[in-house]
């Protein structure tokens, strides 16, 4: 017996719902508001928006390591992870980097960058948190974070002021920790879209809660302006460059 078209793309399409967990597909047709095939396009359109949104953040991710590490060559020299106090977190990713890195016969990695480079996206969000403790009792002591930035913070955010005085929130000020909020916004969305997780329903942001003590939730549209946020606090033309090649704001406007 021939297969008709139609026999055959029902046949693929119950391939892709077995590898969607019942879970996972379930929130997708309930958006769908049970129509499967709508629910099916909305998987591949979440896919597609996670693809391009991971794209916009490579270059995000390198442009905020290169304006960390920049600035703080420029007031602790290329080295600046040996001349100052980090905590515990931040000392774990570096020494990680200079393991992997190192050359026997040289003894040490040959540059920062090649260490900096090796170094995640999570430890730059963390550089701009308040600090954590390092070392072990009775030495250990407090590493502080806003001590760090408090000369280098508008060198690595030239264009900071200008985002908190255009920001919304009446609490917005250029300081670390609003820069740092806009940052670990950012970083929960990376992670949530590097992990295959869904956007169609917004994510939620860790430790924060909103009414009725539920967890407090952005959509796909306001993390995607989080990190473009950040991105206009390290470069205007960088930012701008990314608006003109984004695939993100098509895929927005067509969601099925």
């Amino acid at each position: 017996m021939v297969e008709t078209p139609q026999q055959a793309e029902a046949r693929r399409a119950a391939a892709l719902d077995r590898a969607i967990s019942t879970p996972r597909y379930a929130s997708y047709l309930n958006a769908a508001g049970q129509d499967a095939d709508r629910a099916r396009k909305l998987y591949v359109w979440d896919r597609d928006l996670s693809t391009a949104i991971l794209a916009d953040l490579a270059i995000v991710e390198v442009a905020l390591r290169n304006a960390l590490h920049n600035a703080l060559t420029s007031t602790y020299g290329p080295e600046w992870y040996q001349n100052i106090d980090l905590d515990d977190r931040s000392m774990k990713q570096v020494e990680r980097a200079w393991g992997y890195l190192r050359n026997p016969r040289q003894g040490h990695p040959s540059t920062p960058g090649r260490v900096i480079a090796q170094c995640t996206f999570g430890m730059w969000v963390n550089l701009l948190d308040a600090g954590g403790y390092a070392g072990r009792e009775p030495r250990r002591v407090h590493a502080d974070y806003e001590q760090l930035w408090r000369s280098t913070l508008r060198s690595a955010f030239p264009g900071g002021r200008i985002e908190a005085r255009n920001d919304p929130s009446p609490h917005a000020s250029f300081t670390r920790t609003w820069v740092h909020s806009v940052a670990k916004t950012v970083n929960v969305l990376r992670n949530r879209v590097a992990h295959h997780e869904p956007l169609h329903n917004g994510f939620p942001l860790p430790g924060q809660r909103s009414g009725q003590q539920q967890p407090n939730r952005l959509t796909a549209t306001e993390g995607v302006e989080a990190y473009m946020k950040l991105t206009r606090m390290i470069d205007r033309n960088l930012a701008e460059w990314i608006t003109n090649n984004t695939k993100v704001t098509t895929l927005l406007a067509t969601r099925p």
